[in-house]
């Protein structure tokens, strides 16, 4: 059975790109548009990983790390900053103290997003 891997980005293209790049590899990609909708799927279930983006209107990626955290201790999430009103380092900093297993800078070619879930999906 292929890893569940939820993919959060309110950007379409970068999302769906995401989803494409992971399912033509095996993964099952599960897309969310924003922090709001991945919560909702956080509640049916835990996916083997979380992908998602930090800066997003209403529910950030921050507050998706914390509400997973606190739903489904021991999950495991990838982090992804392209920065926004700050640095992209300063954002992904601050994930791996929140918990996230691995950080991705934007942009980042399909070989080393798929390289930090395979090292994000190792025990």
């Amino acid at each position: 059975m292929p890893h569940r891997i939820l993919v959060v980005d309110d950007d379409a293209d970068v999302r769906d790109m995401l989803c494409r790049t992971l399912t033509a590899s095996g993964y099952e990609a599960i897309p969310a548009a924003g922090g709001r909708q991945a919560v909702e799927y956080l509640t049916l279930g835990a996916p083997d990983l979380v992908i998602t983006d930090v800066v997003m209107p209403g529910v950030d990626g921050f507050e998706v790390l914390l509400k997973l955290r606190r739903m489904l201790p021991g999950a495991r999430a990838l982090i992804m900053s392209g920065g926004g009103r700050i640095e992209p380092e300063v954002y992904l900093d601050m994930a791996r103290r929140l918990g996230a297993r691995c950080i991705l800078r934007k942009p980042f070619t399909r070989a080393e997003m798929l390289d930090a879930v395979e090292q994000a999906l190792t025990p």
